[in-house]
């Protein structure tokens, strides 16, 4: 369990009837933020870091935010976070430590390999690329048959994926056809990357 430090936002007024926070801590176990203060359950809104996230488990003095794609979105540096209920009530969190989506488990092989041959791609012949950005490896293709796009990416210093939105994904391997996602996976290591890469040269790369 990760605590983080609550400062109040300076200038802010508590009003009657309103949410006030007073303390709030990172449980990485249980997989949220724990929140305390009043007035939870009259609430309609909250936000961290200027993101709209969801809650549970709420009542008068006490609610969660549940790790989930916002928060995994938000919370990718150590830093101070604006938590903000109701548009009203502001508190800057203090979080030590990135909140990353926990990969699920690995493997040596590209996750993506079976959607990738389900998916009929033999026909198609791919202009592909590769390179790196930072420390992120890459490798994409562009079909010459139809507006088919492949690519996979890995930085062992980031593994983060997007259920939600695939394309705000660091370490994924993916199809895109007719501009839907039909096949999206993490990749969360080395190992799985290299796999991605040597299929996509061996099988539909030019």
């Amino acid at each position: 369990m990760l605590s983080v430090l609550i400062t109040p936002f300076m200038g802010v007024m508590p009003q009657a009837l309103a949410a006030e926070i007073y303390s709030a801590h990172v449980d990485r176990e249980a997989q949220k933020i724990i929140i305390r203060g009043t007035g939870f359950n009259q609430s309609t809104t909250l936000t961290l870091g200027g993101v709209s996230v969801n809650t549970a488990n709420v009542t008068g003095t006490e609610l969660d935010i549940p790790f989930a794609a916002a928060v995994y979105l938000v919370v990718q540096w150590e830093g101070s976070y604006n938590l903000i209920v109701d548009d009203i009530n502001r508190i800057t969190v203090y979080i030590e430590a990135p909140i990353l989506a926990p990969p699920p488990p690995g493997g040596p092989d590209c996750p993506c390999i079976a959607g990738w041959e389900g998916a009929g791609l033999f026909p198609d012949t791919f202009l592909c690329g590769d390179g790196t950005d930072g420390t992120q490896s890459y490798i994409f293709g562009n079909s010459f048959v139809d507006n088919s796009f492949i690519s996979a990416a890995f930085d062992p210093n980031n593994i983060f994926f997007d259920e939600d939105v695939p394309g705000n994904s660091i370490s994924y391997c993916a199809l895109i056809q007719n501009n839907v996602y039909t096949v999206a996976e993490p990749v969360v290591n080395q190992d799985q990357y290299t796999d991605c890469y040597a299929w996509m040269w061996a099988n539909i790369c030019l």
